[in-house]
């Protein structure tokens, strides 16, 4: 199974790289790591540069199973104002993938009307469209999944985690998270 996370200069960093981590966990799901510049380096909220793998004009919808967007402010705001990443979106849509959200980033899901009818969540003040909103950490439908703030991180993850690979596929990756036996 293949995850898509793009990073767009002001991403939030715990967003993008504790989901990216949990995901990483199961050694079920890949990960890459996606700029949306020519760049490979990308700058977060708080300077914190991330090399990723591919840059957006690298990306083909077929060779992922979905795709995850951060939050960040100015990092929402550099994917919103992408016509490339505003298309990727439709894209994974129209091929029936799930796109998932956290913090400011499910405005853009609601932008384009992706939210309308369904239950979701997002960092307040950045809700869109005509969906319900919900303030709670993580709020799960079939194709999306929404997570609240920075603080949901690792929530966010383990939802997604457990959306592909059930309950004993979380499971099995809660020891090295938690610390538990």
């Amino acid at each position: 199974m293949n995850a898509l996370i793009l990073l767009a200069d002001g991403f939030e960093v715990t967003e993008a790289l504790a989901t990216a981590d949990v995901l990483t966990r199961t050694h079920q799901i890949d990960v890459t790591l996606c700029s949306i510049t020519s760049s490979l380096t990308v700058s977060s909220s708080h300077g914190v540069k991330v090399n990723a793998t591919k840059t957006l004009s690298q990306i083909n919808v077929k060779d992922f199973d979905f795709l995850i967007l951060p939050g960040g402010k100015l990092g929402v705001e550099n994917l919103h104002a992408s016509q490339e990443v505003l298309a990727l979106i439709r894209a994974f849509f129209e091929a029936n993938k799930d796109v998932h959200a956290i913090c400011a980033a499910p405005s853009i899901l609601g932008d384009l009307g992706y939210l309308d009818g369904l239950d979701f969540t997002c960092f307040p003040g950045f809700q869109r469209g005509n969906g319900h909103y919900l303030h709670q950490g993580v709020v799960e439908t079939p194709h999306i999944i929404t997570g609240h703030s920075m603080g949901f991180s690792l929530e966010f993850g383990k939802t997604i985690v457990r959306h592909y690979l059930g309950e004993k596929g979380l499971e099995r990756i809660l020891p090295g998270i938690e610390g538990h036996e």
